[in-house]
């Protein structure tokens, strides 16, 4: 199997047909050693035997008409189809007309060959010529002939040629019956477009017939259908009906068109049909200035318009001059400007690819950027629902804060109180004890005067009875009266004191024990006062809940 190149497709011109197109291929070949690629319509989708012949047919007469000088002349044989399958990305051989889609990209290889060798390579966009043909099955392919060797004819040899062919009556001009003839006899079909569409774009002063110039411009504008036309008629001449005999007059205007054919190959006669040629462009320069000038004149003064007519007069003899010189090299810088106008749209598709791939760049940009712009107002968002989160986080904890300063503000003020109670507690013990050295001190004197009680009765025990005086009677007048002496009562006293003062001493020692066991009474009660507070209070910092007094 041939080897599969990969070719870079460019993208297709945007160059519209005049026609409506049913179903177009793109279609390559590699014709010594320049790549070839053109679009080819037909009605339908085509069988693979219908789009073989229709290559073969196409890319041979352009080969024919391409052929370098000094290549050989070797028909064009098409042995493989190649379609770019866009599903697989990559080339796939041609096998059945459903792989067949609109618009597809197809490569014709040939045999190999040293003359055209199918080395990988950029594929051009394709060629959309106004009109294209194709030739149906079974129609006869062109013969090698002598007359094919050497250097292929000019563009204005063949529509020479071409018209005088044509012009089977020899009128000087054609008609839509010789133009339908002559397609009809090279077996040329048009898919997308008439026989009469053709004549219409050739009779441009729409005079119903085409005059020599009008030919010349159509194949200008049409240089394949003149190649076509040019060679067709060549490969089907020798397919003429045996039964026509010499004096047919078909036959004798073939062969008269014949001996025209060979003897134009003769310098001399080549040289004066490149002349000829020459002053029918010159002629057709001429008529074209001269409508131009009649333009202008209808838009001037009569004065203006006769000086201007006169420089054009002046400028008509130069460029005829300079058209005479030049002979045939019109029609060569026509090819030329063609072949640019082809590069220039090459290049336009290039740029229209650019900036197709800037176009997509640009949109993915842009998608990123709104991606980038996505994702930045959700970060945004989630950045805010983080700030309220910290906000609130940060309130709670402000909060949280205050209630802690409130509740060491409230355990301060409860230690302080805590404090003031310990102290007052301290005080209260402080006194409790002070009561309780004053009741012992009490309880000694209560012993000491216990003990000189006991003394001054014993003290008593030991005098005399006496009669004691009544209760209503003053004791000193009672011994008066009984002539008795008053007998005075041993009080015992303390050291240094006497009866009456060891009795206020024991008074006030009686009354100083009974203050300090009030005392000591009331120390108890503030002291049981303080541990009340202090344990049962709410406000305590030792206060546990459910405690009871």
């Amino acid at each position: 199997l041939k080897l599969q190149f990969l070719y870079l497709i460019g993208f297709l011109s945007s160059t519209s047909h005049p026609f409506t197109m049913s179903f177009t291929i793109d279609v390559g070949c590699d014709l010594y050693g320049a790549k070839v690629n053109t679009t080819l319509t037909f009605v339908a989708r085509p069988s693979v035997a219908e789009l073989t012949a229709a290559c073969e047919s196409y890319f041979d007469t352009r080969a024919r008409a391409t052929r370098p000088a000094g290549y050989p002349d070797l028909p064009v044989k098409v042995e493989t189809m190649q379609l770019f399958d866009d599903t697989l990305l990559r080339w796939v051989d041609l096998y059945n007309e459903q792989q067949l889609k609109p618009g597809v990209q197809l490569w014709c290889f040939q045999p190999e060959s040293i003359w055209h060798s199918d080395a990988q390579g950029v594929i051009p966009a394709p060629e959309r010529p106004p009109i294209t043909w194709t030739t149906p099955l079974g129609s006869p392919r062109r013969a090698r002939i002598a007359a094919d060797a050497g250097v292929p004819p000019t563009l204005s040899e063949k529509l020479r040629s071409v018209f005088y062919q044509v012009d089977g009556s020899n009128k000087g001009y054609l008609v839509y019956q010789d133009l339908e003839a002559a397609f009809a006899r090279c077996d040329m079909q048009f898919n997308d477009g008439t026989a009469d569409q053709l004549f219409s774009m050739a009779d441009t002063n729409r005079s119903q017939h085409i005059t020599y110039d009008e030919w010349v411009n159509f194949a200008v504008r049409c240089p394949g259908i003149v190649d076509a036309l040019f060679f067709r008629i060549r490969d089907m001449h020798t397919e003429l009906p045996a039964q026509q005999g010499a004096s047919s007059p078909m036959v004798q205007r073939q062969s008269d068109l014949n001996k025209m054919y060979t003897d134009s190959w003769s310098g001399p006669a080549r040289g004066q049909q490149e002349a000829a040629f020459a002053e029918a462009r010159v002629r057709e320069a001429e008529r074209r200035k001269t409508d131009a000038e009649q333009a202008l004149n209808d838009h001037m003064g009569s004065l203006h318009a006769a000086q201007m007519a006169a420089k054009q007069h002046a400028q008509q003899h130069a460029a005829a001059r300079q058209a005479a010189n030049e002979q045939g090299m019109a029609i060569d810088a026509a090819q030329q400007a063609l072949m640019s106008a082809e590069q220039a749209s090459q290049a336009a598709a290039a740029q229209e690819a650019a900036a197709r791939a800037a176009l997509e760049q640009a949109q993915a940009a842009k998608m990123q950027a709104e991606s980038a712009l996505h994702a930045a107002q959700q970060q945004r968002v989630a950045a805010e629902q983080q700030a309220d989160t910290e906000a609130a986080a940060q309130y709670a904890a402000e909060q949280h804060a205050q209630q802690q300063e409130n509740a060491r503000t409230r355990a301060q003020a409860a230690a302080q109180l805590a404090d003031r109670e310990l102290q007052d507690a301290a005080q209260a013990a402080q006194a409790q004890r002070a009561a309780q050295e004053a009741a012992v001190q009490a309880q000694q004197a209560q012993e000491m005067a216990r003990q000189q009680a006991e003394q001054a009765a014993a003290q008593r025990n030991t005098l005399g009875s006496r009669p004691q005086p009544p209760q209503s009677m003053p004791p000193q007048s009672y011994y008066q009266q009984n002539s008795m002496q008053p007998q005075t009562m041993a009080v015992p006293s303390m050291p240094g004191m006497g009866n009456d003062d060891a009795r206020r001493q024991y008074e006030q020692t009686r009354a100083r024990a009974e203050e300090l066991r009030r005392m000591k009474e009331q120390a108890e009660r503030e002291e049981q006062e303080a541990w009340n507070k202090l344990y049962y209070s709410p406000a305590s910092p030792h206060y546990l809940p459910g405690q009871q007094q």
